[in-house]
């Protein structure tokens, strides 16, 4: 990419980099460090024309998230917390991954683009009893 003088690389991040729930650190750490990893790079690769961004879904419906999602009532809440009040799908993740990768971006780089449904505008929180 930097021999051609244009590329992009976009990595895939977390709201839980900037918004934690109990028992998710490690996870949270390594998203928070994703981003400063590319940001980094960004500042290091833009003068040879490559670009570095991150994308921070909300709550989307993977495998990793199939235990959660099973669960009824942690389901519900969590499509709750966020404005839209429904959990994405990977490909609704996709489209903000396109947007960096395309010539519509060339001008974005070190950025975040979280795609949280709001979660982050209403700070959706969920407190179960124990």
């Amino acid at each position: 990419m930097a021999e051609r003088g244009r590329g992009s690389v976009v990595g895939i991040a977390s709201m839980r980099a900037f918004q934690v729930e109990p028992g998710q650190g490690a996870y949270a750490a390594s998203k928070a460090g994703l981003i400063q990893l590319l940001r980094t790079a960004a500042a290091e690769w833009g003068p040879r024309g490559v670009r570095f961004n991150a994308v921070a879904p909300g709550v989307v419906r993977t495998p990793l998230t199939d235990q959660i999602a099973a669960d009824p009532q942690w389901y519900r809440a969590y499509a709750e917390a966020n404005a839209l009040k429904r959990w994405a799908g990977p490909e609704e993740i996709a489209g903000a991954v396109v947007y960096l990768v395309s010539d519509a971006a060339t001008y974005v780089t070190g950025s975040v683009l979280t795609s949280t449904a709001g979660w982050t505008a209403v700070d959706g929180r969920y407190d179960p009893s124990v």
